[in-house]
């Protein structure tokens, strides 16, 4: 039998609080369906109060689909010891060293790992330590800003490539990969696997470059594409507590951070939905 959750919207485009919902029990596969329609429909998802091992995390995430490894931040450590496919989003460092990545400033907007030939499809992100103010999240629905692009800049892009460079992270440092650095391009327009609606997909505004267009004319573009995201016309902006666990469209939303006291700490463990499992997609 499915448990019952309450969905409560959060803005009239996306986003949405479930509550009623214990993620670290096993989830029954009614409920795992009525979770995944929610994050279809609503694009990112928050669930309060949660207390989640490791293992619960991964449980949750590879019920709907399969997991990447955690991808090299700005350090030698970017996984969970004993956890390849987690994540550790953290500015504390212990014995000298950090015990994660991208530290405490600022992260411009992006969606993760669009360096990549296929990027996830979701991420959760489960809060551990969080610090007393700042490190707020903001999240950007890109089909509304697609929406919002004027008829005839929409019909210039609709078969435009963006390439995408995995050299920086979203911290504007230099991600540790030796010589496995990469470049690929993908449309401007494209179709979000999760949501099965169009999306304007940027990646990221750094190192970013058109394809066919010289740098001026690229910029150009660029500037015209950011212009909703630098509006903010269509954010959902989450305040962490510990015990948050956040469901996003990697790819149908970017985000950003605020930045934080260094002096104080912040730990969160991420995992990546990689693609979807057929019966998850059909649920």
């Amino acid at each position: 039998m499915a448990t019952s959750f309450t969905t409560t919207p959060l803005s009239p485009t996306f986003g949405a609080e479930i509550s009623g919902v214990d993620l670290s029990a096993d989830l029954d596969d009614a409920t795992r369906a009525g979770i995944l329609a929610a994050w279809r429909q609503h694009l990112v998802l928050i669930f309060r109060g949660q207390t989640l091992t490791p293992d619960d995390l991964l449980d949750l995430a590879r019920g709907f689909g399969t997991l990447d490894l955690a991808p090299p931040f700005d350090n030698q450590q970017s996984s969970l010891p004993g956890y390849p496919e987690i994540a550790v989003v953290s500015n504390v460092e212990e014995k000298g060293a950090p015990i994660g990545g991208l530290g405490a400033g600022e992260l411009a907007w992006h969606s993760d790992m669009t360096y990549r030939a296929a990027p996830p499809v979701g991420c959760a992100l489960f809060a551990k330590e969080i610090p007393s103010e700042g490190g707020n999240t903001h999240f950007l629905n890109m089909n509304a800003c697609l929406d919002a692009l004027p008829p005839d800049l929409r019909a210039a892009i609709a078969d435009r490539h963006l390439i995408h460079d995995s050299r920086y992270t979203s911290a504007g440092t230099e991600r540790v990969a030796g010589d496995r650095f990469a470049t690929v391009d993908h449309p401007l327009i494209i179709t979000d696997p999760l949501s099965q609606k169009p999306i304007l997909l940027l990646g990221r505004r750094r190192q970013s470059a058109v394809v066919g267009f010289d740098e001026m004319q690229g910029r150009e573009l660029l500037s015209a594409l950011w212009e909703p995201a630098d509006q903010n016309r269509f954010v959902v902006t989450h305040s962490w507590k510990p015990g948050d666990v956040v469901l996003w469209a990697n790819i149908a939303v970017m985000h950003r951070r605020d930045a934080f006291s260094s002096a104080e700490r912040r730990v969160l463990l991420r995992a990546q939905v990689a693609s979807l499992n057929q019966q998850s997609f059909t649920a």
